[in-house]
């Protein structure tokens, strides 16, 4: 599934919400187009994006 809307429309809490409920993954955008850490945050390339969506898919979510 995924939810798509503007910046603070409620994705997030209608997402854990449902991962909660259905006992079902939860992956944030921002965790597949930003890496690093703090100070090293950085934004990720669309081939390293596209790695992590793959990554996620072969998990079966």
């Amino acid at each position: 599934m995924v939810i798509f809307g503007i910046a603070a429309s409620g994705k997030t809490t209608l997402s854990r919400g449902l991962s909660l409920k259905y006992n079902i993954p939860c992956y944030e955008g921002d965790s597949i187009a930003w890496g690093g850490e703090g100070e090293e945050r950085y934004k990720r390339s669309d081939y390293e994006q596209l790695n992590r969506i793959l990554e996620i898919d072969k998990k079966g979510h």
